[in-house]
């Protein structure tokens, strides 16, 4: 038994919903879910020195994120594990658990990749919901639904594309990643490399961040702030006294792969990408990471032959 919706009626239920919920449409979103758990900048507590007290900004409302993709899922699916461990983060979870993912897919898929309820379109005017936690149980027992005896996902044949095979075998990616530290490829997009990190900022898996404090001109209050870092910038890597680990744009691109390929690989047994094409799609030096992993490995299997 599944649960069927109006296309139409979809707005209706989200209006209904905006009652309890900040209702937020990501579907024409440049950045990734990761923005409403984990902000671009955000002060992560205060201290006043008149009073003596440290305060920490309380997310009190509740949250529904709606449309995101089957990629979007999963990379919130394994954002969530990193957060968690090796401690939780408190600031990301506070709003995390504030929060319900709705997908939106026109796409069949296998075991759901993550969220609270997945929507896929069946016909030009209808889309079936699959509840898969009692979150999305919550909030889609409403008129706006009517049961259907068809079982949901039924016509799943799973079809990957090029980038999804390449990061099927975890494991052989991160050993050719490691391989490759000196690799020709990296002088190659060292020219092309701007530094600018929107490879980071538009990546559902990319956390990285720095932490700043600012005080008022009268000196009363201290504002603890972090905000979104990436590891292709020029000081990011630099500590007190001024030695920087990674100099060259050379070194910082690679140390990017390496994070989500090697790093991650061994972390947490998978590689932090999705292959959601956000990277290649924004990129202003037009490097296709697709392209990159695919000469990698195969200059890798000849060696290893």
């Amino acid at each position: 038994m599944s649960l069927i919706i109006e296309k139409k009626q979809i707005k209706n239920w989200l209006k209904e919903l905006k009652k309890e919920f900040q209702v937020i449409d990501t579907r024409n979103s440049i950045l990734p879910a990761k923005q409403y758990f984990l902000p671009p900048k955000e002060d992560i507590f205060i201290f006043n020195k008149k009073t003596k007290r440290l305060t920490n900004s309380s997310y009190q409302r509740k949250t529904l994120i709606f449309g995101l993709d089957l990629n979007d899922l999963e990379a919130m699916t394994q954002l969530d594990e990193i957060m968690k461990n090796p401690q939780p983060d408190f600031f990301y979870w506070q709003k995390r658990e504030k929060s319900v993912l709705v997908g939106l897919t026109e796409e069949s898929f296998g075991p759901a990749p993550g969220g609270d309820i997945i929507f896929k379109k069946i016909n030009p005017y209808q889309y079936q919901a699959m509840i898969l936690t009692e979150k999305g149980e919550e909030i889609i027992n409403s008129p706006f639904f009517k049961k259907n005896k068809t079982r949901a996902n039924e016509d799943f044949k799973d079809k990957l594309g090029s980038f999804r095979k390449i990061l099927l075998d975890s494991e052989v990616l991160a050993d050719a990643v490691a391989w490759s530290i000196g690799h020709k490829i990296w002088d190659e997009l060292a020219k092309k490399c701007l530094s600018c990190g929107i490879c980071t900022y538009v990546c559902p898996l990319c956390y990285c961040f720095s932490v700043e404090d600012k005080v008022n001109l009268d000196n009363a209050k201290c504002v603890r702030c972090r905000q979104w870092d990436a590891c292709t910038l020029p000081h990011f890597a630099r500590i007190a006294g001024g030695h920087n680990f990674h100099k060259t744009i050379k070194e910082r691109y690679y140390n990017w792969f390496y994070h989500k390929f090697v790093r991650a690989y061994r972390e947490y047994g998978r590689s932090q990408c999705v292959a959601c094409g956000r990277c290649q799609r924004y990129c202003p030096a037009g490097i296709d990471i697709e392209k990159v992993l695919s000469e990698i490995l195969e200059d890798y299997k000849k060696v290893k032959k």
